[in-house]
């Protein structure tokens, strides 16, 4: 066997090309798919959900940590919540929270302390009230 056995005229080994040339394949594949997504992908308005993740006793009140979680394509920005009690005290039924920015397809916590009274997860209505493109 020769030396020169496995690589071109120019004295480039055969798997360089090989490489290169699956390499350059792959690379236009990707910019291919992010081009397709970004001309012609499905872009959902935010869908914006508020839950309570748990409510425990602090001090004189109760703590209500809440997740608002963002199923759209698209952030929202200034996302407002409120947490309304149910027969309960009418001062502190009005709470609200402010989330700057929810992305896509996540997740953020955040949490209302309600003061002078015990209050269950079944007592409090989360409401989202709106939210601006960011």
């Amino acid at each position: 066997m020769g030396r020169n056995e496995g690589k071109d005229r120019n004295g480039r080994p055969v798997l360089e090309w090989i490489v290169g040339v699956t390499s350059a394949i792959v690379v236009c594949a990707i910019v291919a798919f992010l081009a397709y997504e970004a001309l012609f992908g499905d872009m959902r308005p935010p869908d914006l959900a508020a839950t309570i993740d748990r409510v425990e006793e602090v001090g004189d009140g109760t703590l209500v940590v809440i997740a608002v979680s963002n199923r759209g394509d698209q952030a929202a920005a200034e996302v407002v919540v409120e947490a309304t009690l149910e027969g309960g005290d009418p001062e502190a039924s009005g709470k609200e929270v402010r989330f700057d920015y929810v992305a896509s397809h996540a997740v953020r916590r955040g949490a209302f302390v309600i003061e002078g009274q015990a209050v269950k997860g079944g007592d409090v209505r989360l409401q989202v009230h709106g939210y601006a493109e960011p």
